[in-house]
């Protein structure tokens, strides 16, 4: 039989990963060395292969700043060093030689992080096809739930450092495996294709080909900001693969089930409590639940906007089955439709999460300006998840009815069921 141990354990080798950065242009700062402290001091601790133990340095992060604010710091950083080649910070520890493949490896990890869910969901709802959005966003919170959870039990820990060079400081205490950013880059784009092949003509190899470019592009960018193995790549690749094969003879079930129930609103924010209170307990604190919390709130909020959408007969079915063909859309209206969205939602956002964490806060007699008080599980699933249900049931609502009251609804004749 097969011996896969040694397989698994050479993937995993952290040297892999410093040997790909390394080649992109990312190098350790020359003045930059782990301190060397007694081996009774356990904490924060990672011991190599000479029985000393290092100590990985910590920063401080805001846990509600996003992939843009750290190229921002990055490039401040690289302007102090041709200013003041001594100076030597205590928030980056590497260098960058290539610019060119630093930002392409930020922007295809900045596929999987917050700033592309909330741009990539509600366009697509907003000017393309709400029937689909619907069973990927199902898709999605299902991915990315079990793969969170999974993470959280497994507790396998990221690459080690040295010799890996995190660049992504705000996942830093998270797990390693699986990548859930190689699950979303696995199974969100090909269930995308597939789902929209059902509904629309194109030709589907060109489809999955770009579904393809794209998990690559978001797993290598993993491997570049030394997030991950190449274990935990293909891993969370396999293991959302997997996932596809199991959800999607389910999803249309799924989505019927959800338009056609009155009370399905109220099923999904029971269902999304119920789902957050079960997720595992940690150890440490790390983003993991909140970004479930997140995923979870507005994916939930979203389809309670249909149900209600369907039950006051705005979502119009189609005179005739599918497929239909592309019709490329005004792209004026596309625009103004985009920029008022998301106007609304980011008030919907500054509002209710404000509105959210105040109350919370006092509830249990906390103050709301601490960041750490959002900590705590008892203000951090309401704080997210009352916010991102809000937005999420925004997204699918509200925007929508206003555009149609405004006049600048895009045709939903063929695309809502």
């Amino acid at each position: 039989m097969l011996n896969i141990h040694p397989i698994f354990t050479w993937l995993n080798e952290p040297e892999h990963v410093a040997r790909f950065q390394r080649y992109f242009g990312i190098l350790p700062l020359t003045d930059h060395k782990p301190d060397l402290i007694p081996k009774s001091d356990k904490n924060n601790l990672t011991k190599k292969n000479n029985d000393l133990y290092h100590r990985e340095h910590k920063t401080e992060v805001s846990y509600d700043a996003n992939v843009l604010d750290e190229c921002i710091e990055e490039i401040q950083h690289s302007t102090n060093q041709n200013e003041n080649k001594n100076t030597n910070s205590s928030k980056i520890d590497y260098r960058v030689t290539s610019w060119f493949w630093y930002y392409f490896f930020q922007l295809g990890s900045a596929l999987g992080n917050e700033i592309f869910y909330i741009l990539f969901f509600p366009i697509w709802i907003w000017n393309v096809d709400g029937c689909v959005a619907r069973k990927v966003s199902i898709c999605w919170a299902f991915f990315m739930f079990i793969g969170q959870a999974t993470k959280d039990i497994l507790e396998i820990p990221r690459p080690l450092t040295p010799p890996v060079l995190k660049l992504e400081k705000r996942y830093i205490e998270e797990y390693g495996f699986p990548s859930t950013h190689a699950m979303f880059a696995a199974g969100i784009p090909f269930t995308l294709v597939l789902l929209s092949h059902q509904r629309y003509d194109f030709n589907i190899w060109i489809g999955l080909g770009c579904a393809l470019c794209v998990c690559i592009w978001v797993c290598l960018s993993r491997i570049y900001l030394g997030m991950h193995s190449f274990l935990d790549i293909i891993g969370g690749t396999i293991y959302a693969l997997i996932l596809v094969f199991v959800m999607f003879p389910c999803v249309n079930t799924i989505d019927n089930f959800i338009l056609d129930f009155t009370l399905s609103p109220i099923l999904n924010f029971c269902l999304g409590i119920f789902l957050i209170k079960c997720y595992p307990s940690v150890k440490q604190w790390s983003t993991a639940r909140s970004d479930t919390t997140v995923i979870l709130g507005s994916t939930f909020g979203f389809l309670s906007s249909a149900t209600l959408l369907n039950a006051i007969g705005y979502l119009e079915k189609p005179i005739f089955p599918p497929t239909y063909p592309i019709i490329p859309p005004n792209l004026g209206l596309c625009f103004l439709r985009t920029i008022l969205g998301l106007v609304f939602v980011y008030i919907t956002r500054q509002v209710v999460k404000t509105v959210v964490l105040r109350c919370t806060c006092s509830v249990y007699g906390l103050d709301w300006k601490d960041p750490n008080s959002k900590r705590y599980a008892k203000v951090e699933m309401p704080y997210y998840y009352l916010t991102y249900f809000a937005i999420g049931f925004n997204i699918g609502f509200t925007c929508p009815f206003l555009f149609r009251s405004i006049g600048i609804n895009r045709d939903y004749s063929f695309t809502e069921l």
